[in-house]
């Protein structure tokens, strides 16, 4: 065990894994080491990954990466940087979906070591991240605002490990394999529910109203079967979705008791907005419609490329896929298609016949959402971090799992 700990590769996605978890650690690499030293980490990971037995499955490697890398290269011709800047970037976009492709397929046997990890460090994290929001209120925020990450207020937030909008997010969209961990008997109940109250903690004094709704929408999973299916999942959702439609008075009450009681302004404000309809967010100062149908309009004045040749870009800048259909038109909806395809096929669709699946299922689901109405597209929580995490929780077998369900 402690030879496969030392391992070179292993250590190389340690630090990568805790880079994406761990602010603290962004920040010790930036200051002492510089971002050129992680640069190389990556471009070397990402070369042994490729090289590494990659060969030996060169027609399933092409048909996972293809999607990604089309999509990467028509953010090329909207790069606002430097190549080698922009070249970076798309490793780091491609990194998670590689090492969780390496390590399914090569060493299955290492994901144990990687999903302890994950879990211990996304612990740490939130409990400081807690205890720095206490001290710093609006840290989180102010966080997911700053654009430059040698800003000295970024610098002072990060050294507290404190987390911003991507470790907020990456919670959320982990918390139904809390749940999924709790019905299949992972973890009593106690465990469940204090890890619970600390996420409950970390979302409402973070005042993310979008990660607030998810974790309630996500809680509701508690009360169903541990054996939860994918048509089950199906069955609940379009039951929520009518009673919404026909008690909206009443989710609308509730949502203004909610606002009411939480102390935050930026959280009431949204939800009083939501409360109040089409009209309610249209007349909110953040009016996050307006941006939509600022890539809506973008997209239907060039729906084949979108701004892909322009110099200009009239995107809203608030949605991660409706950006990417002003941008990039008809060529990035269908790119992104394809990687959701491929991410659904590698790293979920073995799970299928699985208990509880449908748990798997909403994060996967709750993810495109999220990326609908949010920025970032979580490459990580969907290739690695919840592949790695259901590792846990299965016997998936041997990786011909895997190719039978590509090959389906």
């Amino acid at each position: 065990m402690t030879r496969k700990i030392l391992n070179p590769v292993t250590v190389a996605t340690i630090i990568v894994i805790a880079y994406m978890t761990l602010p603290i650690l962004a920040v010790v690499i930036s200051t002492y080491v510089t971002t050129y030293a992680y640069m190389l980490l990556t471009v070397f990971l990402a070369g042994f990954i490729i090289l590494t037995g990659g060969f030996k499955r060169l027609n399933t490697i092409i048909r996972i990466f293809a999607p990604f890398c089309i999509y990467l290269a028509c953010t090329f011709f909207k790069r606002g940087n430097s190549t080698l800047l922009w070249g970076y970037q798309s490793l780091l976009f491609l990194l998670p979906a590689l090492i969780g492709f390496y390590y399914i397929c090569y060493r299955p046997e290492s994901v144990s070591i990687f999903s302890k990890f994950l879990i211990v460090a996304l612990f740490i994290t939130s409990v400081t991240t807690i205890i720095g929001l206490i001290q710093f209120p609006n840290a989180s925020r102010i966080l997911a605002t700053i654009a430059s990450s040698d800003n000295a207020e970024a610098l002072k937030y990060q050294w507290h490990n404190i987390g911003g909008y991507d470790f907020i997010y990456i919670c959320v969209l982990l918390y139904p394999m809390l749940i999924l961990a709790h019905k299949l008997g992972r973890i009593k109940r106690i465990t469940f529910f204090i890890v619970f109250a600390i996420l409950l903690a970390l979302i409402i004094i973070s005042e993310y109203t979008i990660a607030l709704l998810l974790f309630i929408i996500s809680s509701i999973l508690y009360f169903s079967s541990k054996r939860l299916t994918a048509q089950q999942l199906l069955v609940l959702g379009i039951a929520i979705f009518i009673l919404l439609f026909v008690f909206w008075d009443y989710f609308k009450e509730f949502l203004l008791w909610l606002a009411d009681i939480i102390s935050s302004d930026s959280v009431s404000g949204r939800l009083t907005a939501l409360a109040g309809g089409v009209e309610g967010l249209e007349n909110f100062e953040d009016n996050r419609l307006e941006l939509y149908t600022m890539s809506l309009s973008a997209f239907f004045k060039s729906p084949l490329f979108g701004q892909l040749f322009s110099t200009t870009s009239y995107a809203g800048g608030h949605s991660f896929i409706l950006d990417s259909l002003a941008s990039y038109g008809i060529l990035g909806g269908t790119t992104l298609f394809f990687i959701y395809r491929s991410i659904y096929k590698f790293f979920f669709k073995p799970f299928y016949n699985e208990a509880g699946f449908g748990f798997v299922l909403w994060s996967f689901v709750q993810a495109i959402i999220l990326s609908f109405v949010n920025t970032g597209m979580w490459i990580n929580v969907l290739a690695l971090f919840i592949p790695i995490i259901l590792y846990l929780f299965y016997n998936v077998g041997d990786e011909e799992n895997y190719e039978s369900s590509l090959d389906s």
